[in-house]
């Protein structure tokens, strides 16, 4: 690890004073409140309205034209009770995710710029919940921010599956989203005295939460029940009191999360499918794997931030960052992990995973290198190289999803040409997603048919 150490220090002296001219322009801006108001509303600004953009870009795709419609029902949703119908059947005939699958609903119900403003909205509230539980209760750092922001955008595999699809967006961004509101009150808590109109607040609150953030993904909820737990061992460790809140809001979320996997349609879809040894054994070796083709940059940032707060890290923050920093590793862990259970790991499903270990080693790096010019400068260094990749992936972005875009409404103009010439069916060519976009789904010929009124085939 020294030598690690001493060919980064190397790395600092062939860049000469130019690290710290970049740090004297992220820091400059923290000589007045002002300023610093100024810029950090320009900063979620500029994000904000980088994921709104794609969102506006973003049309419908595979899932969203079934979730327009009842589910197991022919009508088409026109209002909330429609959508409550809709999730009892989804409820009873295909899984237990109703909560987020409502949600999704919802959005589909609205008119789209409504949704999409709602999504880049959420997209940087879970932003922030990542910011807060990194820092738990020290001083804002907009540094930090934008950090959170880049290791999102850059490290979690499937931002077109999880932030842009509406229903994928539903599942995963809004689920996470509810999840880590969630456990806030975890990571914030110090040992303080709670006053009894506060435990009156708190205790009620975190019950009906619990249930509603218990109710939302399978793998990420059972991480957060695993953090909610290590949070309650890591206060015993600290001798602070075990506030009743904590006790409620666990039970809470355990009786969401069983009311989501007991749900019959759970049972319906898995048939005559059981697991035995060669199974459970390949499903580890295909969760290993996973986290090796698709984690790899998130374990290698983990590292890193490791080895500089060994290193770095303030002195009296070390035992807490160490801890800390753990309990969201073995979330991450268990995220992944618990998918032995199911018979297919797609990739959206590491969106709560990856969220777990941004935030372990955003722990580490938080508390590294406050007094250390080297630190400060690499830090600086990734954010402004960091930006500037960004800026280049939005275009990348824009250009992917403008391909579909253009691919869509080059559709629709033969579709309603074949409906006027009285034709039953079109055949179009299977979209296979990219990078920024989600694909077509083996069903999504059936799914469009029933939308466009006429028989789609994809080839």
């Amino acid at each position: 690890m020294n030598r690690i150490i001493n060919i980064i220090k190397k790395m600092q002296l062939l860049a000469g004073n130019s690290g710290h001219r970049i740090e004297e322009v992220i820091y400059s801006a923290n000589s007045s409140k002002t300023s610093k108001t100024i810029l950090w509303v320009s900063v979620v600004t500029f994000f904000f309205l980088a994921l709104l953009f794609l969102n506006i870009l973003t049309p419908l795709i595979s899932d969203d034209f079934a979730y327009l419609y009842i589910y197991g029902e022919e009508g088409r949703i026109s209002s909330l009770s429609d959508i409550v119908t809709s999730q009892i059947n989804h409820y009873y005939m295909w899984g237990g995710r109703s909560v987020v699958h409502f949600i999704a609903q919802v959005l589909l119900l609205l008119p789209s710029y409504v949704a999409d403003l709602l999504n880049a909205a959420v997209y940087m509230a879970y932003i922030w919940l990542i910011y807060l539980h990194v820092k738990g209760r020290g001083k804002n750092s907009l540094n930090l921010f934008i950090l959170v922001n880049l290791a999102v955008w850059f490290l979690q595999p499937v931002l077109s599956d999880t932030v842009l699809w509406i229903t994928g967006s539903a599942n995963y961004l809004w689920g996470t989203l509810l999840v880590l509101l969630f456990l806030l009150p975890y990571r914030l808590y110090n040992g303080g005295k709670t006053t009894t109109v506060m435990s009156i607040i708190l205790s009620p609150t975190l019950f009906i939460g619990g249930i509603v953030a218990g109710w939302t993904n399978e793998n990420t909820a059972a991480a957060a029940l695993v953090v909610g737990v290590l949070f309650l061992f890591y206060y015993k460790y600290k001798e602070w009191k075990l506030p009743l809140w904590a006790f409620s809001g666990l039970a809470a979320f355990f009786i969401g999360y069983l009311i989501m996997i007991l749900a019959p349609g759970n049972f319906e879809r898995a048939g005559e499918s059981s697991l035995n040894l060669m199974t459970i054994a390949f499903r580890i070796f295909n969760c290993t794997l996973m986290i090796f083709r698709y984690c790899g940059p998130c374990v290698l940032v983990a590292a890193a931030g490791y080895i500089f707060f060994r290193h770095y890290g303030e002195k009296d923050v070390k035992e807490e960052g160490y801890s800390l920093s753990a309990i969201y590793a073995i979330a991450f862990l268990t995220a992944v992990y618990v998918m032995m259970l199911s018979p297919s790991f797609p990739r959206r499903a590491l969106f709560g995973a990856v969220s777990y270990i941004i935030i372990g080693a955003g722990i580490l790096i938080y508390n590294t290198g406050a007094k250390s010019r080297l630190v400060k400068n690499i830090r600086s260094a990734i954010i402004m190289v960091g930006l500037l990749c960004f800026f280049s992936t939005i275009y990348v972005a824009y250009k992917e999803i403008s391909i579909y875009r253009n691919i869509i409404d080059e559709r629709e103009a033969l579709i309603k040409e074949a409906k006027d010439t009285g034709k039953t069916s079109c055949e179009f060519e299977r979209f296979d997603g990219g990078t920024y976009i989600h694909g077509e789904d083996p069903f999504s010929g059936e799914l469009m048919s029933r939308h466009y009124g006429i028989t789609i085939e994809l080839k």
